[in-house]
């Protein structure tokens, strides 16, 4: 089955916001100077966003599709994937990741329907490019994080160990639910060693128990930078606010 993967889970810019912010706390980095490393950078024609990658993946794709939670967005996204299926062997699709693009079709604000109809009368001789985002947009960190980075590559760093935490749970089938959104991150830390850029970070994510119900959960990740640029999740738990305060070691 053809195939090719083109990772991009951290892209060419944070939001200005967020370089803004830490560069009024740290007024002496120059932002032309401080880009993130050239592995980030996408050459897709989508103007892409952390947390947004591309895949090509033959018919059957392989992945079942839903409306996306927030209705106001429009959009579909990931609800599960085919054991064994084109979309399962990239390794790069985890359940909740949202279809933005089918080659050069904008589907971000598509209805379900329009969507599948559109899958449907792709080519099958030929392999489907798909644009994806974990749909997490702008990372909310405040100032108070911000202040124990040193860099904007810290913070970009910071940025990917989040959103790959947040992968790693979403491909578990766990007791927690589905996790929905990060609402913020509220510690921050990094560190170069000997094997790497290791990263530990703190934020709140919200789940979800059969779309009845959500709530917050205190997560803690560890992420270490390999050498070819991606983030390993060397360490991950959760803790639920509410309740007995459980907490749940994913890694």
């Amino acid at each position: 089955m053809m195939m090719l993967v083109n990772l991009l889970f951290a892209t060419i810019l944070l939001s200005r916001q967020v370089v803004e912010a830490f560069l009024s706390i740290n007024p002496m980095l120059d932002l032309a100077t401080h880009d993130p490393p050239q592995h980030h950078h996408s050459t897709s024609p989508l103007s892409m966003a952390l947390g947004d990658f591309t895949v090509e993946l033959q018919k059957p794709l392989g992945m079942i599709l839903q409306e996306r939670d927030n209705d106001s967005l429009g959009g579909v996204q990931v609800k599960e994937l085919v054991e064994g299926g084109a979309a399962a062997t990239t390794t790069s699709i985890v359940p909740g990741d949202v279809l933005l693009q089918v080659n050069d079709s904008d589907v971000s604000t598509l209805d379900f329907d329009s969507v599948m109809d559109l899958l449907i009368s792709l080519d099958d001789s030929s392999p489907a490019r798909l644009t994806l985002g974990d749909g997490l947009g702008q990372l909310d960190m405040p100032k108070n994080v911000l202040k124990l980075l040193k860099t904007t590559e810290d913070a970009f760093f910071v940025d990917g160990v989040v959103r790959q935490a947040v992968r790693e749970i979403r491909k578990r089938n766990n007791k927690l639910g589905d996790l929905l959104n990060v609402e913020v991150v509220i510690g921050a830390g990094v560190q170069e060693e000997e094997e790497g850029k290791r990263g530990q970070v703190r934020f709140f994510a919200i789940f979800s128990t059969g779309g009845a119900s959500s709530y917050s959960c205190n997560v803690s990740a560890t992420g270490l930078r390999l050498e070819d640029g991606k983030i390993e999740i060397v360490y991950l738990s959760a803790a639920k606010d509410e309740g007995l305060g459980q907490t749940y070691d994913f890694i």
